[in-house]
């Protein structure tokens, strides 16, 4: 019952903001980049927050203080399950756009938010297609939206860390910004391999920020952020 109630949601909220698009194509033409940004938080926000409460999801977090408040930050988090995303939109004291895989640029209308949000598509069999989305995101980030990777590049589907891809790491040592690391625990445990919702108790960390100009190789920052990581796990 809870997993369909939580698909319902999700995509009859999706639906039913169908018509914003003429909304967002009229802010693209007058160049309001900001506003459009601000309407697409309101209704993300709205449906995140909504989708964890659907989960069953005990949510505790903390260190949302390390967050700065008046600059762009790379948000880089273990990944553990599909809840990941609306944990992390919905607990960040900043709002951000994702490094997302090319799969989910095709989904129907999510795709579209997702792009008009900011959110960059890798596809890991096409080098040409990953650098552009790559040096995209690091233009997202000098012009000051945050922006958040998962450098396992997969959900881990437990409470283990995959190898990190220090490359997705570029984006902070090339647009200079402060990564914040992020732990999230146990959100695996909300949806089974049967994809059956199931209420858990979860956490998510903000570590303090590590300062990507102090870092001139993607290994070491990633190690670097792989160990913040850990501590909270």
């Amino acid at each position: 019952m809870r997993t369909l109630l939580f698909q319902g949601y999700m995509w009859g909220y999706i639906l039913s903001k169908a018509n914003k698009t003429f909304t967002i194509d009229r802010l693209n033409k007058a160049g309001k980049n900001k506003e459009k940004l601000e309407l697409i938080d309101r209704f993300i926000l709205k449906c995140t927050k909504k989708l964890v409460k659907i989960s069953g999801a005990d949510v505790t977090v903390t260190g949302t203080e390390n967050v700065p408040s008046d600059e762009p930050v790379l948000y880089v988090s273990n990944h553990q399950g599909n809840m990941d995303i609306p944990l992390l939109y919905s607990t960040a004291p900043q709002t951000m756009a994702f490094v997302a895989k090319k799969e989910m640029e095709k989904i129907p209308l999510l795709g579209y938010w997702m792009k008009e949000r900011g959110c960059v598509f890798i596809d890991r069999e096409n080098a040409r297609i990953s650098l552009k989305a790559i040096n995209e995101a690091i233009q997202n980030l000098k012009l000051g939206h945050s922006m958040a990777v998962f450098p396992e590049g997969t959900r881990s589907k437990s409470s283990q860390v995959g190898d990190f891809k220090a490359g997705s790491l570029r984006i902070a040592i090339k647009s200079g910004v402060k990564v914040i690391p992020v732990s999230i625990k146990d959100s695996y445990k909300l949806i089974e391999k049967k994809g059956k919702n199931t209420p858990a108790k979860v956490s998510v960390h903000y570590s303090e920020p590590i300062d990507s100009k102090n870092f001139k190789d993607t290994n070491e920052l990633a190690a670097e952020v792989l160990a913040q990581i850990k501590k909270h796990l």
